[in-house]
């Protein structure tokens, strides 16, 4: 479908294209030599990054210069964009496991809890206010499927913040996430580690690269980990994971990198307590108290994921990568929810919720990105085209009980085990029912397939307009096709056109200070989900022939690195519109009318205070509302969105107080987070202040111990939120671990 727009921002755009086309022609024609050739692949230079900043001294482990991805055409200082790099020294002296507990370092995310068919448990991170769960990424790659991710291969792990479909494509609404993983490098070495804690804690890892020769490396990454839920009985989770990988042409023009990732996980589900009907925070339970079967819940979850990279450096300006990565994610459950009979009850109906998922995907990628002059300016450009197939698989379970009753929504009291009391519920009571996959076909869990591709292309550029001047610039096009099918339904489709862009502007007024302000889009069409998760995100007959849903951030913001650029400090202050978004008609329909709106600010710090000093977090403060909930709930304009508490402080800090001793402390900090409004009930899980803290002592150059005391005072506070109940927090924890290198 056409593209439309005012007609300012259509001749800019044609412009800028035009310009872009006719530079790279004469840059093919002329071929000018970079300004200085660089010392070897893995500096600024062979990055792709503007040399605008000279490094006094090399950034602490808590900081990171630049990203790997192509699409950032600059260094971090350089992008006028809120980016939070969470490094590889946080997640190990923070003793962070699991992808939600790296990304609870990052103030402005919180996670929405789920149940079954369209909500499922796992990772659903809210990005200033928006969910993202279908955001995530893996070097560059949209991650698909519905999974509960792990760190053990992590060695970064970057969030974009606000609308950047430019970047991510479809959906992209509150920002992405983009996790890098360890590549085998040209050196040996073995690192690991072994910890046992409180809880029945056990976790092993390893670390083991080794070169074969000066251009060829491996490397093995494994885990194995088993813990209980510290405060909650009957809570636990057990998973297992590999990651080789092996590199060919290290420090040659060329590099070849071939990877693969394996998790498997076995936990219980926890939904932990239900709200009341009439509002309010979380009825008043013991923490302690889980309300499941043992003799019947789980939650068992496997990835499979694999990667081939080729790099190419074509000359000291140009390089050219693609990447193809193939993957299977699977995640299977059945799960108790907990629900109060009525709302002035205290006796609960302990539904069963379920689900099966199945994710098949291939992508491929290639992306050019160089330098050039023209004009007298120094342009850093990334050219690259993707192709997707996602095929996705929904299946569930009808659960019934010992008499045959379905008790997705609850059971009658009068079988047994279908009720209890709050507090007064036996977790080891046996199961006598039935549990069948797609066992009733009017049952709404029958299997739905659903098939998702999706073509695109984009460009970034960096233009260095004058000494203190950089335009920074993004134009992105995806062509998304999902199709769904379930038996007796009508088969669903929708084909959207999505143009993305994003212009931003840096004054540089000292080298090691950027003023920016930026001014980016994203389009999320019906279907974005590829089929995993509801909401407005999910296909369906009422809104497969809609057009995509909207949004915009605008930013004003600054980066600044200190103290010889030891440290980087970041704010901005911005506003994120959500328009033409999906809401009922009042007629049964489904039709693009609603807004929502996010203000808000944000301070950010990392890297070293001095030389014994680190420091790693930030502040968020967003005000978050539905501007418009269309013709069918006029009463819900102007209501907070759920999931995005108003304030959230997070800290991470280490002190080296002897040479053989670095102490360290964090502390979390939220604000009450609602979980749903209406015109006359607001359900809400209350704010709260956790702290943690570490200390490592290390015995010689080859061992450590490292003792982490997590949640210190013991605070009971809720992690997560759904309409219909909380998730508890982990109580008070102890980690002694056991990190050894070689």
């Amino acid at each position: 479908m056409p593209v439309h727009f005012p007609t300012p921002r259509r001749a800019a755009a044609a412009l800028y294209c035009s310009g872009l086309f006719a530079s790279s022609i004469v840059h093919a024609q002329t071929a000018p030599a970079a300004d200085t050739p660089p010392a070897a692949p893995s500096t600024a230079a062979a990055e792709g990054t503007l040399p605008a900043v000279k490094v006094i001294s090399a950034p602490s482990d808590m900081q990171t210069k630049t990203l790997d991805s192509y699409k950032f055409t600059a260094p971090l200082i350089d992008t006028p964009r809120s980016i939070t790099v969470i490094p590889e020294e946080v997640l190990k002296e923070k003793n962070v496991t699991t992808f939600q507990d790296a990304l609870r370092t990052v103030p402005g995310i919180t996670f929405l809890g789920g149940d079954a068919a369209a909500n499922p448990s796992a990772d659903r991170p809210v990005i200033r206010g928006f969910e993202s769960r279908n955001s995530i990424f893996v070097d560059g790659m949209r991650d698909t499927g519905v999974q509960n991710r792990e760190t053990f291969a992590v060695q970064n792990i970057s969030v974009v913040k606000g609308p950047d479909s430019v970047y991510a494509g479809r959906g992209a609404v509150g920002g992405s996430v983009d996790i890098t993983t360890k590549t085998p490098q040209a050196d040996n070495f073995i690192n690991g580690s072994v910890g046992l804690g409180t809880d029945s804690y056990r976790r092993a890892t390893v670390d083991w690269n080794q070169k074969l020769n000066d251009t060829t490396a491996i490397r093995l990454n494994a885990m194995g980990h088993d813990a209980d839920q510290p405060g909650r009985t009957d809570v636990y989770s057990k998973r297992w994971g590999v990651a080789p990988s092996v590199a060919f042409g290290l420090n040659t023009p060329t590099t070849v990198t071939v990877s693969y990732y394996h998790l498997n996980s076995y936990d219980m589900p926890d939904f932990s307590v239900p709200f009341r009907s009439t509002g309010g925070t979380p009825v008043s339970s013991n923490r302690g108290q889980f309300y499941g079967l043992n003799t019947r819940d789980y939650r068992y979850g496997q990835t499979d994921t694999g990667e081939v990279k080729v790099e190419h450096r074509i000359n000291d300006a140009w390089k050219i990568r693609n990447t193809t990565m193939f993957g299977r994610s699977t995640l299977d459950y059945v799960a108790t929810n907990p629900q109060l009979t009525s709302a002035t009850s205290n006796i609960l109906s302990l539904q069963a919720k379920s689900g099966k998922y199945a994710t098949n995907s291939v992508a491929n990628q290639t992306e050019a990105n160089g330098k050039f002059d023209l004009y007298g300016m120094r342009h850093t450009f990334t050219a690259g085209v993707e192709f997707s197939h996602e095929q996705n698989l929904y299946e569930g379970y009808l659960v019934r009980d010992s008499a045959g009753n379905n008790i997705r929504t609850g059971g009658p009291c009068t079988v047994a085990f279908n009720c209890a009391s709050i507090n007064n519920w036996n977790p080891d009571n046996p199961w006598t029912g039935s549990i069948v996959l797609n066992g009733d076909k009017s049952f709404p869990g029958a299997a739905t397939h659903t098939q998702t591709n999706t073509a695109s292309a984009y460009m970034f550029d960096s233009v260095q307009l004058a000494e203190r001047w950089i335009f920074n610039a993004g134009l992105r096009f995806d062509r998304h096709d999902v199709t769904a099918q379930q038996a007796g339904v009508a088969d669903l489709s929708n084909t959207s056109n999505l143009f993305s862009y994003q212009f931003g502007l840096v004054f540089k007024p000292m080298p090691n200070l950027s003023l920016y302000t930026s001014y980016g889009t994203s389009a999320n069409p019906p279907g974005s989900n590829s089929g995993l998760g509801g909401g407005t995100d999910q296909i369906t007959a009422t809104n497969k022939d809609l057009a995509p849903e909207r949004s915009r951030n605008i930013e004003v913001g600054a980066k600044w690195d200190v103290l010889d650029q030891r440290l980087s400090l970041t704010t901005a202050l911005f506003q994120t519109e959500k328009t033409n978004a999906r809401v009922s008609d009042g007629l049964g329909g489904t039709i693009n009318a609603g807004s929502q709106r996010v203000r808000g600010f944000e301070f950010g710090f990392a890297g070293n205070v001095t030389n014994k000093w680190s420091v790693f977090g930030g502040y968020s403060y967003l005000d978050a509302i539905t501007t418009d909930a269309g013709p069918a709930s006029p009463t819900l304009s102007g209501l907070p969105m759920v999931m995005v508490p108003k304030h959230n402080f997070t800290l991470w800090t280490s002190y080296d107080v002897l040479p053989k001793l670095t102490v360290g402390a964090g502390a979390t900090v939220s604000s009450l987070t609602y979980a749903s409004v209406s015109a006359t009930t607001r359900k809400w899980i209350p704010g709260y202040a956790r702290f943690d803290a570490a200390a490592t002592w290390r015995v010689s150059k080859k061992i450590d111990v490292q003792l982490n005391v997590n949640n210190i005072f013991d605070k009971a506070y809720y992690q997560s939120a759904y309409p219909i109940y909380a998730t508890w927090a982990p109580g008070r924890s102890a980690v002694v671990t056991l990190n050894f290198y070689q």
